[in-house]
């Protein structure tokens, strides 16, 4: 009742805003402001400068822009008057200009704007027009994938292996300082998908920025241990029609093709998006296994074959932006589409044990496929108040998607014959909605507030069938004691607040989140119910001090919380092969994180550093543990329980440098120490390790259209309680050039150049030892075209605005 009152309330809100902007004042003309912006030492043009328009009394903020890759900017306003354009670029000193937009002129050109480096860098500093591939903000860290030429054929998980505190393992796991429990957020939505397969549909050259944010504030969603990865997709804001292609493939069955077409006009933004793709990885794995779970008889399991993964992916997406003046924006987007991920392993078996040596040989097929189509319809609303920073928003999202995991594990002898074989699968749709409303107040600069409401319903079933080969009829028969039936229903409704602002060089946001959670699972078959209703709290603190305007601090607190995820919670058995079992844990409590930061930044002579220092603490920690089955002597059972308290204190530091005219590099390096303490099976335990990984991204322009990109590697051993894993090297390297003015670009890229990168994994308990490599054929090769469309100009024919890279939500 409360939350229909609620909802009640919104549209009525809704209703009485539209009216507002509809019945006002018919709105003005839009006036273009354009210029170039170069540097005056040397006249390059400057990428990605900032140019705001400013009040010419209060020098508050009225719109802004940056340059594109000549240095030209555009900027749209329907204010009228004398303004100040300010213009500012790391390492130079920040420029201002008084301009006039008189109200009869609707095109103002400022012309060439030169800006000097800074006085301290003169004699150093030579300017390109390159920029770092990662910028470090008071909250989060930035990734320009513009920048990221290694990953430009991949997806979002390729790009993100050049990340901070991200870290992606051979198999195309993705982990946030060490964590695999994260959230993905999509132009700051949520997304339809689990993390990992968003970040796998995604594809890079569709992606402006990714945004890390490993201590968020109460405004965001709470979920997911580490933090969030949100990922800025592309688009346009010119009148006109203007678009980019890119086509590519590789090696080994790779390739794909995206299109992305924008048309704007004075109250209208319409945008069309389609992409596929299809990937296969080929690779080799080894395995050796030894159940000790009889204390006079150890059984051993040898094995090595062929696998290859397969992922085909398709998505379309469209929308319209309506603002009728000023103060309103209306939106509407959809998106569709499907995913589906393959596997193929033909696997030769050793088995004996210790009382029988002699070796029974045979082999095992495992075919396998995940997949479905999802969808999802978003719609916004903005109001913008007469402040540049006071405004309401609302967003609406309905969603659905559904999935069919199915495998086939056949095993044969030495002569061919199948000695056993068995069909298993999980399918079942999932949909949901999610609403958000959200207010900014500034009062001034020193104090202003935020606060909103937060919703989501999640309603799914899933049905488990298991079904084993006779080898006498040659058919497969229904196992209704591994088969089951569960729904599954999750409510959750939050409340937030923030009060922020600026004092002096102080900074400082305060925020306090309440979620309200109802989960209920229902075995049907069973008859079981397990249901939480519960209320969760947590606060955040960002604080930042600036020294001057080239050195700040920054201290921030966050409390989270990751609750299990639907199959972690299954209380049922689910065959993978022959030789493995899965059951779900319905009694895991949610982990409850603590995780404090520090941070430091500092600019010097056109270079950055960046040093982070963290501590988080997890509470209930959430372990994948196997051991031998119950009544078997040669199957491995895979769980999942509350383990105790993980802690870890870590630094990662970032050094951005211009080494010479010709020369850009980042170096990324994260160090931490992660130990977990706790208690199974009665049994204590206190596991530590040292990890650490290290990155250094080199970019070489070798002409004015040809830049080279070297990236090599090291990634860290890591410890799990039960299990170990190894660390390895790689390099990935990459060529791009540019033709016709920039319209067409090649890139041709290479990962894994020596072959190195490997999964390398060992787990030990008291009844089993397992030991596996898995490595993937390399390297990997790709060839990836670009086309502009348009080449990026509007409809007069002229330059103006940002480049490829500008933009947001689409």
């Amino acid at each position: 009742m409360k939350l229909r009152i609620f909802l009640y309330l919104l549209i009525t809100l809704l209703t009485m805003e539209t009216i507002t902007g509809q019945t006002g004042p018919a709105p003005s003309r839009i006036h273009k402001v354009t210029g170039k912006v170069i540097d005056a030492s040397n006249n390059e043009p400057l990428e990605y400068a900032t140019v705001k328009l400013l009040n010419i009394t209060d020098s508050a903020l009225v719109t802004g822009s940056v340059t594109n890759s000549d240095g030209e900017f555009l900027i749209e306003t329907k204010k009228t008057g004398r303004f100040i354009l300010q213009i500012n670029f790391i390492g130079y000193t920040k420029t201002r200009k008084d301009i006039n937009i008189p109200k009869a002129v609707r095109n103002v050109d400022v012309g060439i704007i030169k800006i000097n480096p800074a006085a301290e860098n003169i004699a150093e500093v030579t300017v390109r027009a390159n920029k770092h591939s990662i910028d470090y903000k008071i909250d989060k860290k930035v990734l320009h994938v513009s920048q990221q030429y290694t990953s430009v054929s991949g997806t979002a998980v390729d790009v993100l292996q050049n990340a901070p505190a991200v870290q992606v393992d051979i198999e195309g796991n993705v982990s946030l300082r060490g964590n695999s429990n994260f959230t993905v957020l999509i132009d700051g939505r949520p997304t339809v998908l689990d993390a990992t397969e968003a970040l796998e549909q995604i594809p890079a050259s569709m992606i402006q920025d990714i945004e890390i944010i490993t201590n968020p504030s109460a405004k965001y969603d709470p979920e997911g241990t580490a933090g969030i990865i949100n990922i800025i997709t592309k688009k346009r804001s010119l009148e006109g029609v203007n678009g980019i292609a890119h086509l590519n493939a590789g090696l080994d069955e790779k390739y794909g093709a995206d299109l992305l077409l924008n048309l704007r006009t004075q109250h209208f933004n319409f945008f069309v998006a389609g992409d596929y793709n299809n990937r296969r990885y080929p690779g080799s794995m080894e395995e050796e296994t030894r159940f000790l779970s009889n204390p006079d008889t150890t059984f051993y399991l040898n094995s090595d074959g062929d696998r290859e993964r397969g992922r085909e992916r398709y998505s379309g997406r469209a929308g319209i932006e309506w603002f009728p003046n000023e103060s309103n924006t209306f939106s509407l987007s959809g998106r569709y589409g499907g995913r589906k991920s393959t596997w193929l392993s033909e696997t030769d078996f050793e088995e004996w044990n210790s009382a029988e040596p002699d070796r029974l040989r045979y082999r095992s097929v495992e075919d396998g496929e995940r997949g479905g189509n999802f969808y999802s319809v978003n719609f916004d609303y903005i109001h913008q108040f007469s402040g540049p920073k006071h405004k309401f928003d609302v967003n609406f999202m309905l969603y659905e998607r559904d999935g069919d995991d199915e495998t086939v594990n056949t095993l044969r002898d030495a002569f061919g014959e199948i000695t056993n074989s068995q069909k298993s699968g999980e399918f079942g749709p999932a949909s949901g909605f999610r609403y958000r409303a959200n207010y900014m107040q500034p009062f001034t600069d020193a104090f202003k507030i935020e606060a909103g409401l937060q919703g989501r319903y999640r309603d799914s079933k899933e049905t488990n069938e298991v079904f084993y080969y006779d080898t006498t009829t040659s058919e497969y028969v229904f196992q209704s004691q591994y088969s089951n039936d569960v729904t599954y229903a999750r409510n959750i409704h939050a409340m937030y607040g923030l009060a922020k602002g600026e004092l002096n060089n102080f900074g400082y946001q305060l925020g306090f989140r309440a979620e309200y959670t109802y989960r209920d699972i229902n075995l049907n078959d069973g008859g079981e119910n397990y249901s939480i209703d519960r209320w969760d709290y947590f606060p955040t603190l960002h604080f930042s001090y600036k020294l001057n305007k080239t050195n700040q601090f920054m201290a921030s607190y966050s409390r989270r919380i990751d609750r299990p995820r639907g199959w972690f919670l299954e209380p049922f058995i689910t065959w993978e092969d022959a030789y493995n079992v899965r059951r779900g844990n319905p009694d895991l409590k949610p982990e409850y994180i603590n995780a404090y930061e520090i941070g430091y930044q500092m600019d010097f002579g056109g270079n950055a550093l960046t040093a982070e220092l963290f501590y988080r603490t997890t509470q209930n920690n959430i372990e994948r543990v196997r051991s031998v089955w119950e009544g078997s002597s040669d199957v491995m059972l895979q769980t999942f329980d509350n383990v105790g308290t993980d802690y870890s204190l870590g630094t990662e530091i970032m050094l951005n440098l211009k080494l010479i005219k010709w020369w850009d590099a980042d170096i990324t390096a994260d160090f931490y120490d992660y130990r977990v303490k706790g208690e199974f099976n009665g049994i204590e335990y206190d596991e530590h390790s040292f990890t650490y990984n290290v990155r250094w991204n080199n970019t070489f322009t070798l002409w004015e259209n040809t830049r080279l990109q070297i990236n090599p590697a090291y990634h860290g051993p890591e410890i799990e309680p039960q299990e170990e894993e190894e660390g390895f090297f790689d390099v990935d390297a990459a060529v791009r050039q540019s033709f016709l003015s920039k319209k067409l670009q090649l890139t041709l890229q290479v990962r894994d150049v020596f072959g190195t990168s490997k999964y390398e994994s060992t787990t030990e308990t008291s009844d089993l030892y397992n030991h596996r490599i898995y490595r993937h054929k390399t390297p990997i090769v790709m060839l990836n075209v670009t086309w502009r469309i348009n080449n990026y100009k509007s409809r007069n024919g002229n330059r103006q605005g940002g480049g490829e890279d500008m933009g947001g939500e689409m």
